[in-house]
């Protein structure tokens, strides 16, 4: 009989530790984690300030729908262990939802672009363009001095500048299990502005004007 191990309960996307079990093929074993429900599994619960526009509830649920509907991974549970990640996802009144994830499992880095049809805060629509490559270590060290220079690990998750014409830029990092996020509205310049314009231009899309 197989010993107790992390039970890494299955979802549709992925694997999260919840209780002690058995082990299940296909799911790596790891200390106990957070369990990770419907309404928190892309974004942890009070990831959002009070002081926000809107609730905490409210923000998890317009930034998760996007990645529901594209099938994306969650970057704060369930995340693979050996794997680095990092993910823009930019919504604008004024444009269609874009999403950007970069991931590195050893040698082998990849990036997946994704647009989606609808507009701002209303429903994100359906896939309208997708983009896959692999990136170079060259690419990768770009990556890894911006996150530098924007002090991404240290950054506050929320601004203090919120506004109704413009747009969200939220970057999550998830580094060998470390998770961050961060979310500012329409950064016309800066170390994270840059940051956020290097995610579209490692993807070859045009960046996003500078009060976008």
């Amino acid at each position: 009989m197989l010993a107790p191990t992390a039970f890494l309960k299955r979802t549709r996307m992925g694997c999260t530790a919840v209780v002690l079990a058995l082990g299940l093929p296909g799911c790596q074993a790891a200390s106990v984690q957070r369990v990770c429900a419907d309404a928190t599994y892309y974004f942890p619960a009070d990831s959002f300030p009070r002081h926000y526009p809107a609730s905490d509830a409210q923000r998890r649920l317009w930034y998760a729908t996007p990645l529901a509907r594209l099938g994306e991974p969650s970057l704060s549970c369930g995340h693979a262990v050996n794997a680095q990640s990092y993910r823009l996802l930019w919504l604008n009144g004024q444009a269609h939802p874009v999403v950007i994830r970069i991931t590195r499992t050893e040698d082998v880095i990849s990036l997946h672009a994704f647009q989606l049809s609808g507009w701002g805060a209303t429903d994100p629509g359906r896939l309208t363009a997708y983009s896959h490559r692999r990136l170079t270590e060259a690419e990768w060290h770009r990556l890894q001095s911006a996150l530098i220079g924007a002090d991404f690990w240290r950054l506050p998750t929320s601004g203090n500048l919120y506004g109704i014409h413009g747009g969200q830029w939220v970057i999550e990092g998830n580094d060998r299990g470390r998770y961050h996020l961060v979310d500012r509205w329409s950064p016309t310049a800066g170390a994270y502005r840059a940051l956020g314009d290097l995610f579209f231009e490692l993807t070859g899309w045009t960046k996003p004007y500078p009060n976008q």
